[in-house]
């Protein structure tokens, strides 16, 4: 069980980046909200802290949960941040969900290279759209038996299972169905 005070703590730290990121991210130089497509069109930076993938019919946050709060994540904890996202509204959507595996392995693309793992010489290989320097391992809404849940490694696309309370830079990043685009 988590305790109350880390919660709260998390999601007074949540609200208050979500707000900072909303006001200060979504307006180009001219005051009007552009998209930007990344090379293969494939996805839409909707630059409102949404990526939307043609192919797929998904819309993903732009930066995974590290990038956006700061904090590694646990399997336990990723659950309570992306019921956050929705408490809050993150970017005008209420229906975020946690992602399975196969819709991250989605995100996945060998040829592309995004960044490298903060703190690390792992390589990201994700669109170059998506936010740069956050977590090269996404815990999924998989489970593992009782004590352990699956995730992807996206230097090499690989699952991994890994243990639920570990938070060994780990993040998230949450999906929804993206009913404009599909």
């Amino acid at each position: 069980m988590i305790p109350e005070s880390l919660i709260m703590k998390f999601r007074v730290t949540t609200m208050i980046l979500t707000t900072l990121f909303l006001l200060g991210s979504s307006i180009n130089d001219k005051g009007i909200a552009e998209s930007v497509s990344s090379q293969t069109q494939r996805f839409t930076d909707n630059k409102d802290g949404t990526i939307s993938d043609s192919k797929t019919g998904l819309m993903w946050m732009k930066n995974d949960s590290y990038l956006h709060s700061g904090h590694w994540l646990n399997w336990y904890e990723a659950k309570i941040y992306i019921k956050q996202l929705n408490e809050t509204g993150f970017a005008n959507y209420f229906d975020w969900q946690y992602p399975t595996t196969r819709e991250l392995k989605t995100l996945f693309e060998a040829k592309k290279l995004n960044s490298a793992q903060a703190g690390r010489e792992m390589k990201i290989h994700t669109d170059p759209l998506f936010g740069k320097n956050g977590s090269g391992s996404l815990w999924s809404a998989d489970e593992n038996g009782r004590h352990n849940a699956f995730g992807v490694v996206f230097n090499t696309g690989d699952v991994f299972s890994g243990n639920k309370k570990s938070r060994s830079r780990k993040a998230t990043r949450a999906v929804r169905l993206d009913s404009i685009n599909h």
